[in-house]
Formats: structure tokens, sequence, C-alpha cells
């Protein structure tokens, strides 16, 4: 039976990467589907952002290895730069997983059916252990040691092993090797009730976590991770990036202390506070406003001048401070004044000589430091 042309709907067809047929009147031709794009990245380029941005894990960011980044970043380059340096040895190996090479990939497969889980790797369970006591104390520290909306926080921080677990599973699922979360947080709250009679047990957290973690939870990744746009893994990052700070500004603000002389404890914020009252950051505060006021005036040439003047790099204006005079007094003012003060302060005058000579000595220096400044300048105006 012939197909008749009113039988035929024109619809246009949509192959499985969602492109649409385009080129030709004919959409009962279904086009080749586009191979899906495969990585190439450059060894060159992951060693150039290692050498310049490795502290900030920009190599890693580059070869898809957010976890590790955020791990990286989080530990100042992994614990002290410790593992940037790691790091250098082990980009091969990066590169060739994320570009899929063919030997690379062999190799994997052997590895999986070789051994059952991943095999134990030393660095990782290390890494475990010491980045779990770290989220652990931090987040006992940015629970508030103080009434916070009427609410007393205090009682969360027995649940301090939640961190170490948090980060035992997250580290476990870099690479190759996942697990489930449940056998890190098993590991990790077996202390908390020895914790509540006996607070240093909360220390074993991370190390039991690590290895029930290791014993019952890990396994290999079998299938490849989904490839998540850029702006969204940026967006993911950001976002674990602003839970980590907010736990550190949470235990600055409420529990971080300061110990003056007396061995008296003061709240850092309070202690930041007055430091913002105080007459150095009004000074300092003073002249910025100064410097940007003149460089509006008269220009960012001018204003650096003055800058410079203002920080007083030969010591003149500290000098006629001393000598209790003002910017504009001339050499005999300056060495008259000099010596009335010494006269003054001479220490067989006082009866606490040890106070009266540094006195006379700073008076000394202040004279001494003026008439250097003042020969240079009259050396310079002959030239």
């Amino acid at each position: 039976m012939e197909e008749s042309d009113d039988d035929i709907v024109l619809v246009k067809d949509v192959n499985p990467v969602g492109y649409i047929a385009g080129g030709d009147l004919d959409y009962r031709k279904r086009p080749r589907p586009r191979l899906a794009k495969k990585n190439s990245k450059s060894l060159w380029v992951a060693y150039l952002l290692w050498l310049f941005g490795g502290w900030w894990a920009l190599h890693l960011l580059y070869l898809r290895r957010d976890r590790q980044a955020f791990i990286w970043l989080t530990t100042f380059g992994g614990f002290f730069g410790v593992g940037v340096v790691r790091d250098f040895f082990r980009i091969p190996s990066y590169v060739k997983d994320i570009n899929e090479d063919s030997q690379y990939i062999a190799d994997l497969i052997s590895k999986m059916k070789t051994n059952r889980k991943p095999p134990f790797s030393l660095m990782r369970f290390v890494g475990q252990i010491l980045v779990g006591n770290l989220w652990s104390v931090l987040l006992v520290a940015a629970v508030p040691n103080e009434e916070v909306f009427g609410i007393k926080w205090t009682p969360l921080t027995y649940l301090s092993p939640v961190g170490a677990a948090l980060a035992v599973w997250y580290i476990g699922n870099i690479g190759h090797s996942q697990g489930e979360l449940k056998w890190a947080m098993i590991g990790a709250l077996v202390v908390v009730p020895f914790s509540v009679f006996h607070p240093p047990f909360s220390n074993w957290s991370s190390i039991l976590s690590a290895v029930l973690f290791d014993w019952k939870g890990k396994q290999w990744q079998r299938t490849p991770s989904p490839k998540i746009s850029l702006c969204k893994r940026l967006m993911n990052l950001s976002a674990c990036l602003l839970l980590f700070s907010s736990l550190w500004i949470s235990a600055l603000y409420f529990n971080a202390t300061v110990t003056d002389e007396h061995g008296e404890r003061i709240k850092l914020r309070d202690a930041a506070k007055n430091f913002l009252n105080s007459p150095m950051f009004l000074q300092f505060k003073e002249n910025l406003k100064i410097v940007i006021s003149d460089a509006m005036k008269n220009g960012w040439g001018i204003a650096w001048t003055n800058f410079v003047e203002l920080l007083d790099p030969h010591g003149k204006n500290h000098a006629l401070k001393v000598l209790g005079l003002q910017k504009n007094a001339s050499q005999e003012e300056i060495k008259a004044t000099y010596k009335k003060l010494a006269k003054e302060w001479h220490p067989d005058r006082h009866e606490d000589k040890e106070a009266a000579h540094e006195k006379f000595m700073e008076i000394r220096e202040a004279y001494e430091k003026l008439s250097v400044y003042e020969n240079r300048r009259s050396q310079r105006n002959k030239h």
C-alpha cells in the first residue's frame, strides 16, 4: 500500500543529545548523533597551575578533582603544603585518569578484578584522621559558650564526632574509592557515650571512624562520575567554603579570646572593637583620610610624596616631637631647645638617674638625627 503525502507528519527529529535536525527540509532523515566530547586535559597546563596556584588548588579544579581541592583549600595546601608537594608527583596519573587513558583504564580494571575493594592507602588513612580531628575540633569551637537567642548551645559539643565522620566519608569518596556515610558515622558516634563522662575519649572518633569506613564501607567506584558544568561545580565549592568559613567566624566571634599582661582573658570581638577605638587606629584612619583627600585634590603623584613624608622615613617628625618643636622649626630653635632639655634632663640633676639617662639619650638622639637631616638638606641645596 502506497503512502500518500498527507499521511506524512513533518515533525523535527531530536537525537539523544538534543540536536535538532536542520539543513534540509526532509525531517524524516535522522542526523547522526554527535559523539560525546572527550576530556583532553594538558599535563603542562596542570603543572603550570600547580606552580602558580597550587596553594589555591587550581590544578585540582582544572582536573575536576573538586573534593580534593576543597580539602587542600581548608588545610593550607594539604596540611601546610604536604598535599601540594605530593601532587607534583601525582599530576601525571591525575591527567591520565581524567583523559581516560587506555593503559590507565586497563590497569584500573585489572586492580578492580584483583581486589574486591580499593587497597589500603596510608596517606588517605592519615588524611582522614587529621582532617577528621580538625573538623571535630572546629565544630566544638564554633558552638557558642554563651546563650544566643535565649538558647544554650553547649550540649552540641558532644556531637563533635559528627565532624570527624563527615571528614572520613568525604576523603573516602575522592578518586575511584567510595563508601557509605553510615559506617563512618557509626565508628565516630561509638565514642559519644564515653566522651560525656570523659571528654578526651572524643579524640578517638576520627580513628575509629576511619577504621570502620575502611573495613566495612569502602568500595570501588565502578561508574564514571557524572559531568557537571563548571558553573555548578564552582557554586558547590563556594557553598562548602562558605559553610566552612561560617564555622570559623562563629568560633572567632563567640569563643576566641586574647590574654592581657595580667593573664585576664578578653573576648576577641571586644578586643577588636576596642582596637577600632584605640588612638593608634584612629590616627591611622585619620592619616588615611588625609592621603585620600590629598590624592583627590593634587593627584596621586603628589599624594604619594606626601604619604612617604607622613611615614617619616628619616625620623624627623618623631625627633621634633621629642624636642617639643613644630614642623617648621629652624636650626637655631632646634639647637637652643636641645641645650635647654639636655641641661634639664642631665642624670646628675635627678635622683632616678636611670630614667633621666634614658630621657637624656632620647633627646640627644633626636638632636643628632635632626642635625644629620639638616646637613644632608644643605648639601643637596648647594648642588
